[in-house]
């Protein structure tokens, strides 16, 4: 049974863009990787794609493992890999940084759009790369030179379905652009293939014969892309192959003037500026999907299989980068893999919950949100799906994150956290002071995230965890049945008072881990990452390909890989994957510098696929040990850091500009 997502072979058409792109405005902050180039800001001219390099033509066969860019604006592509591989850009005569600028598959095409500097590409495949000059960058103003100006809110101009053709040509939609001020030249525009049939590509430009290139390609899966159009050459137009819902969204326009001269459009590389990270605002949790009763899907049914629901989040604010959502999966029609991650990035080769057919399968999830504010939801096979919101990560704001080694707090087999042993009763609310116990202060902090683990409940039911001092709401953070053990992260605001409270439907035993407390008076806070593999021991990746040995202990470096800075770095957020146990047991993730605590994150039967969110410390190497009691597998995605070091952090919403 594989544990993630596994990418199949293709060939034929290109099937994913990834576009690294932003917007940058005061009213929208950063959500994603430094920039890896030293862009300093500067005005763009734009000009019609001009074939700079091409290593299948001119004698240029080979496929590259480097390739110099040079500097300008440019459409890049990769494309005809024999395996798969990632991309990092970085300045010319300097080593690659630990930031991937993406990754593609054996076969596949991958389209990115790049401001370089005297930059060079690494690639850790050899693949073919194609790059088409569309515009120069200069330091100083000219008349012709550009300069971007975001929109405080994106705006959606265009959402379509855009049908296959009956024949090979391509197909075009003009497409109203609406409000664009007078004196924009160009647009720049966010592009996303929603659900899309078959394999396809789209190129947004001007109404008349396109390019060579395309913006986005697709084969069955979810694109997304950008474009800079002239809006200088008449009605701008949708020139497509293949069947897709397309939507457009304007994030600005390029004009001769705007309030920063230096400003420059959206891509990877981008003005950065010293912004602090962003800190948890913590919540009751509030439901937001339920297929089963048609809470935000349309009609009351399953995820069909393969199929992406896209969720916005209407309590994101402006300063809002990240959600905190607990995720079950119940009712799945056969094995499969949910995952989750923004609307305007493509899907990323990671599993945030993998489940079995029958199965209720709880997580929590961290993710950062879409310019347009939402979440996407990508089900391998039809499932019921039920999201509840914990909390918000905001930019400037929210509470600190004070990362723990794991401290248990509550064991009602012990007892521990309670007065005796016993099992907390169905129907009934146990009360847990945590203020005052396990590091976290008696007065100050303001919310936690703690392992909650369910075991030996004497039926089918689930646990809800909230503050004490609000209402017990409808979500829950753990689903069980009769006799199984089931741990998740929780992260949940305390009361007044320090305390949390944690409903139980069936009698069962309870036990709860500190990983984090937060607090306003801290300056750790939490940086998203796009969920990057870090660990597969099916694989070789982080750790030679061989089961984790019974009763051994895993060394996983993880600073420096995966996103997450070579330094600074004070914990990470990973979701940790157990696979083909050779018997029932159990997994504890803690920093390597300290003991291994009593603590378990992940409780397994035999052959079970088992994930869950984990919080954990970094050592003072960067490192994370995992404690396996039985011989397993291991799979860890990173996806996301806390740091108590101000960042450079672009001024934008995706990746740059």
């Amino acid at each position: 049974m594989n544990a993630s997502p596994v990418p199949a072979r293709r060939r034929g058409w290109p099937i994913r863009t990834l576009v690294v792109l932003a917007v940058a405005s005061a009213a929208v902050v950063a959500v994603a990787a430094p920039s890896v180039d030293a862009v300093a800001g500067g005005r763009v001219t734009l000009q019609l794609p001009m074939r700079g390099i091409d290593t299948r033509n001119n004698g240029l066969t080979a496929r590259a493992t480097t390739q110099v860019l040079g500097s300008g604006l440019l459409q890049v592509w990769f494309t005809d890999a024999p395996a798969s591989g990632i991309v990092t850009l970085h300045p010319c005569g300097q080593a690659p940084g630990p930031v991937p600028l993406t990754v593609f598959d054996a076969f596949e095409t991958v389209y990115v759009k790049v401001i370089a500097s005297n930059s060079c590409l690494t690639m850790s495949t050899p693949v073919h790369v194609i790059v088409d000059r569309i515009g120069t960058v200069a330091d100083t103003p000219s008349a012709d030179a550009l300069q971007y100006v975001p929109l405080p809110v994106p705006v959606k101009v265009f959402d379509r379905v855009l049908a296959r053709s009956n024949t090979s040509s391509t197909s075009s939609t003009s497409v109203e652009l609406g409000a664009i001020p007078a004196a924009a030249r160009a647009v720049v525009l966010l592009i996303e293939a929603n659900d899309p049939i078959g394999a396809g590509f789209l190129r947004v430009s001007p109404c008349q014969p396109p390019g060579l290139s395309a913006d986005i390609a697709w084969q069955n899966d979810r694109a997304v892309g950008m474009a800079y159009v002239d809006l200088t050459s008449g009605p701008m137009c949708v020139f497509h192959q293949g069947e897709a819902g397309v939507r457009l969204t304007v994030l600005g326009h390029l004009s001769a003037e705007g309030p920063d001269a230096m400003r420059l459009p959206p891509t990877l590389n981008a003005p950065v500026s010293p912004v602090r990270l962003p800190g948890l605002r913590a919540l009751s949790p509030t439901r937001l999907v339920d297929t089963r009763s048609g809470l935000g899907i349309s009609g009351s049914r399953p995820l069909a299989a393969g199929e992406t629901l896209e969720l916005t989040i209407t309590q994101a604010a402006a300063s809002t980068t990240a959600v905190a959502l607990n995720v079950t999966v119940t009712e799945p029609a056969a094995t499969g893999f949910l995952t989750v991650f923004p609307c305007d990035q493509n899907r990323p080769k990671a599993s945030n919950l993998n489940y079995v057919a029958g199965e209720t399968v709880p997580n929590l999830v961290n993710v950062k949100v879409s310019v347009t504010r939402s979440v996407c939801f990508f089900a391998q096979q039809s499932t019921h799906l039920i999201v509840d919101l914990a909390g918000t990560f905001e930019a400037g704001g929210g509470a600190g994150a004070q990362p723990s080694a794991p401290v248990r707090l509550l064991d009602t087999r012990l007892p521990v956290g309670v007065q005796t042993v016993a099992k907390a009763v169905g129907g009934e609310v146990l009360t847990l002071q945590v203020a005052g116990r396990g590091g976290v202060p008696a007065t100050g902090a303001s919310a936690i995230t703690m392992n909650v683990t369910v075991t030996e409940p004497d039926g089918e039911g689930f646990v809800t965890v909230y503050p004490c001092d609000r209402d017990r709401p409808t979500a829950s953070n753990l689903n069980y049945s009769t006799g199984q053990t089931v741990p998740n992260l929780v992260s949940v605001r305390l009361s007044t008072t320090g305390t949390v409270c944690l409903f139980t439907q069936r009698t069962t035993h309870l036990v709860a881990d500190l990983a984090t407390w937060y607090s306003v008076d801290e300056e750790d806070g939490f940086r998203e990452v796009v969920p990057d593999r870090v660990l597969d021991t099916r694989e070789g990746i982080g750790a030679p390909a061989a089961k984790v040995q019974a009763g051994s202990v895993l060394t996983l470096q993880v600073a420096g890989r995966g996103g997450v800075p070579a330094s600074g770095a004070t914990a990470v957020t990973m979701n940790v994957t157990v696979t083909e146990a050779a018997g029932e047991g159990f997994v504890t993730v803690y920093p390597c510098d300290r003991t291994r605590p009593t603590a378990s994150n992940l409780n397994h039967t035999t052959g079970e696929t088992v994930p869950n969110l984990v919080t954990v410390q970094l050592s003072a190497g960067g490192t994370v040990c995992l404690f396996a009691q039985r011989s397993v597998d291991l799979l860890a995605d990173v996806a996301g850091y806390f740091s108590a070091a101000t960042e450079l952090r672009n001024s934008a919403v995706l990746s740059g500009g």
